[in-house]
């Protein structure tokens, strides 16, 4: 009795390992290359035909070693989060894990388009909701792996996502048909690499004159709301800033919330930086909280915004950009429009309201639209971003809530995504690092190291066209979504055939 039970726990080794091996390929310990073998063990758990308890208990601990693992740094910022975020992808690997399994027992024909499909639908409609949380996707393990990610610009992530499950697949079916297997995986992968080597050499890029910076001050998160260190950062980003426009930026990027401070709805601050921009006859652009005020007969008085906007040459105030996309419990608690009740929890967050549109500005003929923080994780907006012809994006971002944890660079990382897939030029503002200027190839040019105070230089340089991806090919997800829904009527259908013929039988 105690020897099967030791068998049956041993069962969930295999989600345990594929989480392991999934999660540290995210780490910044340059270990990508695990991503190719990480699903395999998972392949060998469905393989078994598992019972409905045993995939809900796996999924659970998948799902459990996969947040310790590569998403412990959340905890740093918020713990209800950390756990309410284990408890909804819990929930999600779930229902994802008994569809696979259903399929795998129901059809193995459908087994692994099944996979593929229910998987890559889970890490598309992760962009989706007040609960979107874009993290878990698999192809962001190639980060490290310039020629391999640059496909993207024809299939987004989500094609570097589907090729990696591929090969998993193609690796583990080699205990079947050893040799036809292996040609594949290796006629594979030679596609892959000669796409990405052909178009890092050929694709033609235009060097502009126009050079922009970006400042890094690196305030400490425990400092940077305090009144009393105040003057200290503002000076900071005064001497910063003169040192920039020194080198002849005509545009001057400063960090999400650089200014802790309402700086358009305070007149002295407001004030120092139209000098400055004046002085200087640079422009500056920068993130600072905001609000609008409701009027009396309104219980809530205001409404707060993650914003950031430009200040040009002449002192004059672009129309804000406010945050689309806000971290869920981190800066809103979801659902509050559904259940009033919930703007009387609080776990730390900022309970910011959404922005409605993007917001786009030029310097010297060159259009650009920014990104604040975690919106990088979500290519629909890049993609609107770069069908709106802009020739650079910027992205500004705080990051000194995960300090020197695994979660900086996991965020920096998808910067060289975006960048593929749109083939435009990234600026990336960060308070204590990384901030990055990446190349349309989705080269680092420059990086900053963690908590250095720093000025990062280059020009624009523009890609000649926009990428297949986001002319023609920016709903290609969807084609997975389509395909899990047609697998799930399949089964269905076949298990009710199935049902009959038993029924029949007796």
């Amino acid at each position: 009795m105690k020897l099967n039970n030791f068998v049956r726990s041993l069962v969930f080794y295999k989600p345990a390992l594929a989480a392991l091996l999934l999660a540290l390929s995210r780490l910044p310990l340059h270990l990508g290359f695990l991503v190719f073998f990480g699903m395999i063990p998972l392949f060998s758990f469905f393989e078994e035909k598992p019972r409905i308890k045993q995939i809900i208990r796996a999924a659970i601990v998948f799902g459990v070693v996969y947040g310790l693992v590569c998403l412990h740094w959340v905890s740093l910022v918020t713990w209800p989060g950390f756990i309410g975020m284990l408890l909804l992808f819990g929930f999600y690997f779930v229902i994802m894990f008994n569809l696979i399994g259903t399929i795998w027992k129901l059809n193995p024909k459908l087994k692994y388009p099944a996979f593929i499909c229910f998987w890559l639908s889970f890490e598309y409609l992760q962009n989706f909701g007040e609960f979107s949380f874009p993290w878990f996707n698999v192809g962001y393990s190639l980060g490290d792996y310039l020629t391999f990610i640059q496909l993207a610009d024809i299939g987004g992530i989500y094609l570097l996502s589907a090729l990696i499950i591929l090969v998993n697949i193609f690796i583990y079916e080699l205990r079947n048909n050893y040799k036809r297997h292996l040609i594949t995986l290796i006629t594979v992968v030679i596609i892959w690499a000669g796409y990405g080597f052909i178009r890092l050499q050929t694709m033609k890029l235009v060097k502009t004159d126009t050079q922009v910076s970006i400042v890094q001050v690196s305030i400490p998160q425990d400092k940077k709301w305090e009144q009393t260190y105040l003057d200290t950062t503002l000076k900071y980003y005064e001497e910063f800033t003169a040192l920039a426009a020194g080198q002849g930026s005509v545009l001057i990027i400063w960090p999400e919330s650089a200014t802790p401070l309402y700086l358009l709805r305070q007149p002295k601050y407001k004030r120092w930086i139209i000098e400055q921009v004046k002085t200087l006859e640079k422009d500056i652009f920068t993130g600072f909280p905001h609000y609008k005020y409701l009027g009396p007969g309104d219980p809530r008085k205001y409404k707060f915004y993650n914003a950031a906007t430009r200040f040009d040459r002449d002192g004059k105030i672009y129309p804000p950009y406010y945050k689309n996309v806000l971290v869920p419990f981190g800066e809103r608690i979801p659902l509050l429009n559904i259940f009033p009740f919930l703007w009387n929890v609080h776990l730390g967050q900022a309970n910011w309201e959404y922005g409605e549109k993007q917001e786009f500005y030029v310097i010297e003929g060159n259009t650009y639209s920014p990104l604040i923080c975690f919106e990088i994780a979500f290519e629909f907006l890049t993609t609107r971003m770069a069908r709106e012809d802009v020739d650079f994006i910027v992205n500004i971002t705080n990051d000194a809530w995960f300090k020197r944890s695994a979660g900086t660079y996991q965020h920096a990382t998808m910067t060289k995504f975006r960048a593929v897939e749109t083939r435009k030029m990234i600026y990336r503002a960060a308070n204590t690092g990384y901030s990055l200027i990446v190349s349309p190839t989705g080269e680092l040019l420059e990086r900053s190291k963690l908590f250095e105070k720093t000025i990062l230089t280059a020009e624009i340089i523009k890609c000649n066209s926009n990428s297949f991806f986001t002319k023609y090919l920016f709903w290609f997800p969807v084609v997975f979504v389509v395909g899990a829904g047609m697998i799930l009527i399949a089964g269905l259908i076949f298990r009710r055939r199935l049902t009959q013929k038993e029924y029949e039988k007796e």
